[in-house]
């Protein structure tokens, strides 16, 4: 068992001094579910998304909010969530994030409309940023840090099959359409894995508050939206309304917006201590590298699986489950950058293994460019490029958190996670908005042509690629302030 925490009576960490091994697994295998739940529902959407536009008859910024709805709202209220948990308990925040995520997933599997189901979406990434925080603190109150490391290397694993595996799952799903319901069975698939996830938290969850309860910003958390509804909604609406004058207005705004909640923020640190992002963790060099990468390389996947979706089955005319295998390199990729290359090119080059992660990363978007070109597909580039795509966010992945929260007190270490974490949601909410935004412009939704689904890839490929020479920028930079590895 691990010590007791100071002022830990009656807390989260003293119900969980006395559990058993035993409860302990059983406990983390339930919040795991439900981690894992979340991943997948992130990207299994990617697949689904021809079909629900089919469907449904959603317009190109419907389909995008669908998408990124759910990352903006998970991402804006994720560090909420965790104060939340601090305050009211991390168990009982957990049970009502994964309640309402059941729930939402419901709506979203028998959404009648589209507007429906954007707004369950967006619902479902509320409920998302209330469960999920609280995954990583209940580790954090059921195993001392000389065990955590092994349970945090899990949830790596963990995360990375999780998110590449939502394709296969998703094209799967829809291909076997069990009693009709198709695209909805991506949503639905939740229900049972919410019912144990809940009937297991209660049983096996340790209750209590956190030590440090503080209170929730809310105004900070309202400007934030505010920030970031000023510049997705111009950006995903814009092309399909013409760009009308109020849009170009609600774009604009976004600037002073951003200067007041920045001003806000300050002056609720000075003033009461517990503003929603302390800015004096941008004081740290780590951080801002850290994060100007993150927002460099996390918009690249999302964006690209949104496109290649689209390129292969609308364009080539790939099936929901022949778009699955063709995703299942990117999962075997993530897992071998993850586990096997990652950790042993680390050794050798530290973070600069980042280096190698982007250029795999820029090659394949390259060669995913060559393997469609002409309207034709070529599978075996193609099967490479994936391959390529989840080794290197693989290779990215795992260094960049580390090298961004290596610095962070110990005192600011779960806002800076949430922190983080809220960045890389938001990039990829900004990756969908500006890759969708490229990408549309350069062919009709209600054009089936290969020729000109491959062609209106090329005009994304080179916001990716300026992204990823950006992230090599600041790499080199990040490199120069973080020693070698000891051999």
């Amino acid at each position: 068992m691990h010590p007791a925490v100071k002022g830990s009576e009656g807390s989260a960490f003293a119900a969980a001094a006395s559990f058993s091994p035993r409860r302990r697994t059983l406990a983390l295998i339930a919040v795991a579910l439900a981690f894992v739940m979340d991943l997948l529902d992130t990207t299994i959407i990617n697949v689904a998304i021809p079909s629900i536009g089919e469907t449904l008859g959603a317009d190109k910024a419907a389909l995008e909010w669908i998408i990124a709805g759910y990352a903006t709202a998970f991402a804006v209220l994720l560090i909420v969530g965790g104060r939340l948990g601090d305050s009211f308990g991390y168990r009982r925040m957990f049970l009502i994030g994964i309640v309402l995520f059941t729930i939402t997933s419901m709506a979203c599997g028998l959404a009648p409309d589209a507007l429906s189901l954007q707004l369950a979406r967006v619902a479902q990434g509320v409920s998302a940023a209330l469960m999920v925080p609280q995954v990583m603190a209940l580790v954090q109150v059921m195993y001392p840090p000389d065990q955590r490391y092994k349970v945090y290397t899990i949830f790596g694993f963990l995360g990375g099959f999780s998110a590449a595996l939502g394709p296969i799952v998703g094209g799967l799903l829809i291909d076997a359409n069990w009693f009709g319901l198709g695209w909805r069975l991506t949503f639905l698939i939740n229900l049972p894995i919410g019912l144990f996830s809940i009937a297991a938290g209660i049983a096996l969850l340790p209750a209590g508050r956190g030590v440090n309860a503080a209170p929730v910003d809310l105004t900070g958390a309202a400007l934030t939206v505010a920030v970031l509804f000023a510049v997705l909604a111009p950006l995903i609406e814009g092309p399909s309304r013409g760009w009308p004058v109020g849009l170009m207005v609600l774009l604009a705004a976004a600037l002073p917006l951003a200067w007041a909640t920045v001003k806000y923020l300050r002056w609720r640190q000075a003033a009461r201590g517990d503003a929603l992002v302390p800015l004096d963790l941008f004081k740290l060099r780590k951080v801002n590298l850290g994060l100007l990468c993150t927002l460099c390389i996390n918009p690249v996947l999302p964006g690209y699986l949104l496109v290649m979706t689209f390129v292969l089955q609308t364009g080539i005319g790939l099936s929901a489950s022949q778009m699955a295998y063709a995703c299942a390199p990117i999962a075997v990729g993530a897992m071998g950058g993850i586990t096997l290359i990652g950790p042993r090119l680390h050794r050798l080059l530290g973070v600069r293994v980042m280096l190698v992660g982007v250029s795999v990363t820029a090659a394949s978007l390259c060669l995913a460019a060559w393997s469609v070109h002409g309207g034709v597909l070529l599978h075996w580039p193609l099967a490479l490029a994936q391959l390529g795509m989840g080794l290197g966010m693989g290779l990215c992945g795992p260094q960049l958190s580390n090298a961004t929260l290596q610095d962070v007190p110990m005192s600011e270490a779960g806002v800076a996670a949430g922190m983080f974490t809220a960045v890389q949601q938001i990039a990829a909410a900004f990756g969908v908005a500006l890759g969708g935004l490229l990408f549309f412009h350069g062919v009709q939704m209600d054009t089936a042509d290969a020729l000109r689904y491959a062609g209106a890839y090329l005009q994304v490929l080179p916001l990716f690629l300026g992204l990823l020479v950006v992230a090599v920028i600041g790499t080199l930079r990040l490199a120069t302030v973080m020693p070698m590895p000891a051999r």
